[in-house]
């Protein structure tokens, strides 16, 4: 249950800073995939260098549950999900 808790905390967390950031108009998407706005770039490249910075420095502390975990490749379910999620985008308007 406190795995579920955390999850849904940082799911939130994330939601109301992407929301914040204003990442989620329709322009703003936009803009970033017809290389207008690099807005919504900028602020995932620097989420994913401060999560790396996080990793690192927690592997260094011998912090072992929050150590980066490499999940399988399943091979053609990643591009059923990849094409999935390019229909609901599509469908959805972006």
């Amino acid at each position: 249950m406190g795995a579920v808790l955390g999850g849904l905390l940082t799911g939130l967390a994330f939601g109301f800073i992407l929301h914040r950031g204003g990442l989620t108009r329709y322009s703003r998407i936009m803009g970033t995939l017809l290389l207008r706005d690099l807005k919504p770039m900028k602020f995932m490249f620097t989420a994913v260098a401060v999560a790396a910075l996080g990793m690192g420095l927690a592997e260094l502390a011998g912090w072992s549950a929050l150590a980066p975990r490499v999940n399988a490749y399943f091979g053609p379910a990643h591009f059923a999900g990849g094409a999935l999620f390019g229909v609901g985008m599509a469908l959805g308007g972006f």
